[in-house]
């Protein structure tokens, strides 16, 4: 193990909790590496208006302002895919492309991978009915019927934001979570997709009886796992594969942290994701103060 690492700390993920981190941890003095497989922003690159941020304000422009916050501490922006964690502090990342990092601290704010409903025909309808983005694939049919499989997290957005695209929205869902007006609820679950040429109907089960209901797009927000495939078994996660942390968000190794949606708890709002980062990079300053 190098006993000089690279950085003081590296967040993984670049989403609206790890931004966050990463340039409060910076603002801090420390140095930071922020790390995603993809374009920073998470999330929010995929998302439409924002009704819990700036009135206006889209999530493609709230990523660029988490972005450039970050550039602006000292934040260094890297892209891969991280394959392995490993170490106790100081903490080594590989990733897939063979590059190698060491830190202090690390902080995970992976987020969660795409939906799946768990059915064996998922993968044929996958890019010819299925879509996981609103804001990408709705206007592919507007004027349409589409489903919204799910209604908690992001899930209620993309309906909302649907209904300005689409003839009409319903959400399949068993959480009774709350949704805009005028969207269709079905209190159940999709258990089969039909369709010769791409999607063209799903059936649902509700109440104990099936019934198919004709749609051209399901937006699949449930069966959601946490992407957290590379960390090592050692690390404590609840029943769901969230990552169990403190309320710092601090899990049993005092400088490894986790923050939005791929830890337990969290509630899967952007401001809860943003206050998420900031009381992580304090609990990281405070940590590495100690070990310094």
């Amino acid at each position: 193990m190098e006993q000089n690492p690279n950085f003081d700390l590296i967040v993984i993920g670049a989403g609206p909790a790890g931004l966050t981190a990463a340039s409060d941890a910076a603002s801090a003095g420390l140095k930071v590496l922020c790390l995603d497989k993809l374009a920073p922003g998470g999330a929010l690159i995929n998302l439409g208006i924002l009704q819990d941020y700036d009135e206006g304000t889209d999530g493609p422009q709230v990523a660029a302002q988490l972005t450039d916050e970050a550039t602006v501490a000292g934040v260094e922006i890297g892209f891969g895919e991280v394959v392995n964690l490993s170490g106790s502090g100081p903490w080594t990342i590989e990733t897939a492309d063979g590059e190698r990092h060491t830190s202090r601290a690390v902080v995970i704010a992976t987020g969660l991978d795409k939906g799946r409903l768990g059915l064996p025909e998922e993968d044929r309808y996958e890019g010819r009915g299925l879509s996981h983005c609103a804001s990408c694939d709705g206007p592919l049919y507007a004027g349409l019927p589409v489903i919204v499989a799910g209604a908690s997290g992001w899930a209620a957005h993309e309906a909302e934001e649907l209904q300005g695209i689409a003839s009409e929205v319903t959400v399949i869902d068993t959480t009774g979570a709350d949704l805009p007006d005028g969207v269709v609820r079905i209190d159940g679950r999709i258990v089969a997709l039909e369709g010769n040429d791409g999607l063209q109907s799903i059936v649902v089960e509700s109440g104990g009886a099936r019934k198919t209901i004709p749609t051209s797009a399901v937006f699949v927000y449930v069966g959601q796992a946490p992407a957290a495939k590379f960390l090592p078994e050692s690390l404590a996660r609840d029943a769901t594969g969230h990552i169990v942390v403190d309320d710092r968000g601090r899990t049993a190794s005092p400088t490894l942290f986790a923050v939005g949606d791929v830890r337990t708890g969290t509630c899967c709002t952007l401001l809860d994701a943003v206050a998420d980062g900031q009381r992580a990079a304090r609990a990281v300053v405070a940590a590495l103060s100690k070990v310094s």
